[in-house]
């Protein structure tokens, strides 16, 4: 695997073509689905059914956790909770793994 270091901020995960890690969480691609253990919500979802991935931050909520949300043939796939400061760099890991599945 190879450090990330956002510019941003200062943390540091590390991502390879089918793993993205970040403090106890991991989302991978294995067998064709997109899997997410750790603290984070944990999911299997088939890659070929995702569409795209979008973030947003509800409000309402006591702790403002942006929501990342899995989308595939107009339907919220799944949501994961993640922090702000790894939001967009697993954001951005995840439309490289969509694309790179689509073609």
């Amino acid at each position: 695997m190879t450090p990330f270091l956002n510019e941003d901020t200062a943390f540091e995960c590390t991502a390879t073509a089918t793993e993205y890690c970040w403090k106890k969480n991991v989302i991978k691609v294995d067998n064709g689905f997109l899997i997410s253990k750790g603290p984070i919500t944990n999911v299997r979802i088939p890659v070929q059914h995702i569409e795209t991935v979008v973030y947003s931050m509800n409000p309402k909520k006591p702790a403002l956790v942006p929501g990342l949300k899995i989308i595939g043939k107009g339907t919220v796939l799944a949501e994961l909770d993640i922090s702000a400061e790894y939001i967009e760099s697993v954001q951005d890991w995840l439309l490289q793994v969509i694309e790179r599945h689509s073609n």
